[in-house]
């Protein structure tokens, strides 16, 4: 009798531990909604948006010489370009090894919902993070990101280790990056200046609204003033 009992207890345990197991695998394969609608369209129209984005910002650097440049773009024109134009010129090579692919961005007021896939197979799942971008106020060329949310499919993940890869390649390119917390959300200053020791031009805008990324600048040899970093637009008080 006894090892009747035995018997069942054991097989509700493994129904529950194998209920668990399904339950946590698939809450790990859930897809963001945003990451399923933003995928890129069909191949020739992906290509025309993505260099759609290339001329764009190609046009802004070419002008970064001159009294004022800009580049507005859309969400599509990038997630076009991360399908097309950055995985044939390798530079998605190097996130595949760390494996990471197939980037998708969804731009919303203020805020930019990034998400990837990690991993490969069964076995892969997808990361996505909530991030607060903004131009802090009356500092010149430094822009602050706060990771409001991370997640692996549904499940909550640690909000600082994209935080720390995104500062250690911003130190690559010569830029300065401050770490603190606000209200136990990770926040990272970038310093586009770097080691300058007085900037030639000033970013004045980043506006993210919804589905749309705008960037104004002005170059200080062209401008007839020294520029007031008071009236430097930003697009989210500093928090």
């Amino acid at each position: 009798m006894k090892k009747r009992k035995w018997g069942i207890m054991c097989g509700i345990g493994f129904v529950l531990l194998a209920c668990g197991v399904t339950a946590l695998g698939a809450v790990a394969k859930h897809e963001p909604s945003f990451y399923r609608q933003n995928q890129p369209p069909s191949s020739e129209a992906s290509r025309e948006l993505a260099f759609s984005f290339v001329r764009h910002f190609g046009e802004m650097l070419a002008k970064r010489k001159q009294e004022t440049w800009a580049c507005d773009t859309t969400e599509a024109e990038l997630n076009c370009f991360f399908n097309e134009i950055f995985v044939e010129r390798g530079e998605a090579e190097e996130l595949r090894k760390l494996g990471i692919s197939s980037p998708i961005v969804m731009l919303e007021d203020n805020r930019v919902r990034l998400a990837f896939r990690y991993g490969s197979g069964f076995f892969s799942t997808i990361i996505s993070y909530d991030m607060k971008v903004w131009l802090v106020p009356r500092e010149a060329n430094v822009i602050a990101i706060e990771i409001e949310r991370a997640r692996a499919g549904a499940l909550p993940i640690s909000k600082q280790s994209i935080l720390n890869q995104l500062a250690d390649f911003a130190r690559k390119q010569n830029f300065k990056v401050k770490m603190f917390r606000h209200e136990g959300n990770a926040v990272a200053l970038i310093d586009l200046q770097g080691d300058q020791p007085q900037a030639k031009s000033i970013l004045t805008t980043l506006k993210i609204g919804p589905g749309t990324l705008k960037i104004r600048g002005k170059t200080l040899e062209h401008a007839i003033q020294p520029v007031d970093l008071k009236d430097v637009k930003v697009a989210a008080p500093l928090p």
